[in-house]
């Protein structure tokens, strides 16, 4: 016969099946899994994705915020089938629940085809600022989607000049420029782009051609966004560069006779290429991510994550450069 504690081990590791009240038998109520939790997170999961991807812009929550009741309705949802023990009622209540947040993330797609702010513009706009009496620049250019290139212009009086080509779901894009105490400041800015869920096809992102004077020191400050980035960097004078790279390729030339040149590049995802001009001495310092860096060795001597070029020391030109490393290659050339 078991003793007292043998009969409460016993029945604290299996669950009771069923209790004994008034001389009846009552059975244990079945465990109802959460409904709200799990399928608001789902949506907020496929809302912040479409985000990210560039097919619903950040605004779009906004218009979302609206329908915040709907969490009560949905808390009150759960209370209601979770005291039933009718499978069908739960069956039932999982589906309404569903086919609320369903219809909310297709409201916001359909809002997101429709944004409140900058209307969609086609065509080609031409970027043009006189350089004036500045004597040194400070540039700011975040890109959205497609093609990126920025150089430097060969004989010109200007301080910046471009031509943005808009793709078939572009924002006008926002300019500034200004010059105040012998600094020219200059800002670039895309705003996020409304594609449509489904495939949009061809031709869905802005070509951005921007050329700057090698007159005056810039610095300069760029968020490259998501397609190819080129920039040809040799003949300007950069003396900072914060270069952060989206989702795509970057080739990047750093500049051949800017005298200390200091630069970070945050990687994203894709191939980065680094082309450092002969002559330039260069060091450099690594952060991994998920993929791998390749040197010339005959220029760069290795020791642990820093890489620095048999030149460094007697150079006139110099480039300290760090990169943090995102998913994708890193070549050095």
């Amino acid at each position: 016969m078991a003793n007292r504690s043998d009969f409460g081990r016993h029945n604290s590791t299996k669950p009771r099946v069923a209790e004994l009240r008034k001389g009846k038998i009552v059975p244990e109520k079945r465990y109802r899994p959460s409904l709200v939790g799990p399928l608001i997170l789902i949506a907020i999961g496929v809302l912040l994705l479409l985000n990210q991807m560039g097919r619903l812009p950040w605004s779009v929550w906004g218009s979302l915020w609206r329908f915040w009741p709907v969490i009560l309705i949905l808390i009150g949802l759960e209370i209601l089938v979770g005291t039933s023990r009718s499978i069908a009622l739960y069956i039932a209540g999982l589906l309404v629940a569903i086919a609320v947040l369903g219809g909310i993330i297709g409201y916001a797609i359909y809002r997101g085809g429709q944004p409140a702010g900058p209307r969609p513009v086609t065509g080609t706009e031409t970027v043009l600022e006189a350089l004036r009496d500045a004597d040194r620049g400070h540039v700011v250019i975040r890109f959205g989607v497609g093609n990126l290139a920025i150089g430097s212009l060969a004989d010109s009086p200007n301080f910046v000049e471009g031509k943005i080509e808009y793709g078939r779901y572009s924002l006008q894009a926002e300019k500034s420029f200004d010059v105040s105490n012998g600094r020219a400041s200059f800002s670039l800015q895309a705003h996020s782009q409304s594609i449509p869920f489904w495939m949009p096809g061809e031709n869905i992102g802005d070509n951005w051609k921007i050329e700057f004077t090698p007159r005056i020191p810039i610095e300069l400050n760029i968020d490259a966004g998501v397609g190819k980035v080129e920039m040809d960097l040799s003949d300007l004078k950069v003396t900072t560069l914060n270069l952060k790279t989206g989702v795509g390729e970057t080739v990047i030339t750093f500049p051949a006779a800017a005298g200390l040149t200091r630069a970070s590049i945050q990687a994203g995802v894709g191939q980065v290429t680094v082309q450092i001009p002969d002559g330039v001495g260069t060091r450099i310092r690594v952060s991994k991510g998920l993929g791998s860096v390749h040197t010339e060795s005959r220029r760069f001597t290795r020791s642990g994550d820093e890489y620095v070029s048999t030149d460094y020391r007697t150079a006139e030109d110099k480039l300290e450069l760090e990169i943090k490393g995102g998913i994708g290659n890193i070549t050095i050339q």
